[in-house]
């Protein structure tokens, strides 16, 4: 017996009218602000001309780099803007929650991309696999993924994605992929933290400078994506990634809770849970929790 757990994949808001390509030029002006710890003018140098980074938004502050970028979206910028703030007073991860960053410490950015219905399930899967591939250039081996989006060491977290989108009638406008990363960050200060979280410099024993850190992730953001627009599928290659196979788990959706032994991902990134019962569960959202 086969059953699915939804899950909401999405959150919509109401349709906007883009404005015109020069207020988008002012906009881009305004946003050119000189950064304390990285070089948006060297990011801006080096990406050019790539799809992912071609536009970046650089703001001293803002309360969630994912509100701008949909703020920015619907006003009609285009795919591959990136959107950074040095200090992100209100970042979440999934069901909400807070996401801890220290300025200087961490990387929060976002960027918007324009994908179809059918590369979105990719989106995901193109993102934490970018992030895993920059951070094993900083630390010697390649990251783990938890389901669906924690990449982690040794299981401590050094990032999250979060991935919101937009859909007009009948089509997806647009999606927000929403990056935080650990770059120097001491969890040991944050006591909710700091027995699951970790930092590229905690794991590499040295001071790493966040200006690379951010390039290497868009970078290869940018060639993973350029995957998924060519329709080639990554469940092959994230799968291969995923800490959650193999294992016994606890999902919560809800107020249902059930175990079982996470056997494999479907081709759109939907967990498979073999339960004791000998039913089998396809999870496409909720909580999942690895047992002991």
């Amino acid at each position: 017996m086969t059953s699915v757990v939804e899950g909401p994949t999405r959150v919509d808001t109401p349709c906007a009218t883009p404005v015109s390509s020069g207020t988008i030029a002012t906009d881009r002006q305004r946003h050119s602000v000189t950064s304390a710890y990285l070089d948006i003018e060297s990011l801006r140098a080096t990406l050019a001309g790539r799809l992912v980074g071609g536009d970046i938004a650089y703001f001293g502050a803002l309360p969630s780099t994912m509100d701008e970028a949909r703020r920015l979206a619907d006003e009609g910028w285009p795919e591959g803007l990136v959107v950074v703030a040095e200090d992100q007073s209100s970042g979440r991860g999934r069901f909400d929650r807070r996401w801890v960053s220290s300025p200087g410490d961490s990387l929060s950015f976002s960027v918007l991309l324009r994908p179809s219905s059918d590369q979105l399930p990719h989106v995901n899967m193109a993102a934490t696999l970018a992030v895993a591939k920059a951070v094993s250039g900083f630390i010697g081996h390649t990251p783990s993924i938890k389901w669906p989006n924690d990449v982690r060491i040794g299981e401590r977290k050094v990032a999250g994605i979060l991935i919101e989108t937009d859909s007009g009638v009948g089509r997806l406008r647009y999606a927000v992929v929403g990056i935080g990363v650990n770059v120097n960050l001491d969890a040991s200060e944050y006591p909710e933290i700091a027995s699951t979280a970790t930092s590229i410099g905690a794991e590499s024993g040295g001071h790493v400078d966040g200006t690379q850190v951010l390039q290497a992730v868009l970078e290869h953001l940018d060639d993973m994506y350029a995957e998924v627009k060519q329709g080639r599928s990554l469940t092959d290659e994230w799968s291969q990634h995923l800490d959650t196979l193999g294992r016994s788990v606890e999902v919560r959706w809800g107020h249902r809770v059930f175990g079982g032994l996470a056997r494999e991902v479907d081709g759109q990134g939907n967990l498979v849970i073999d339960r004791t019962d000998g039913t089998t569960v396809t999870v496409v959202g909720g909580e999942v929790t690895l047992q002991e």
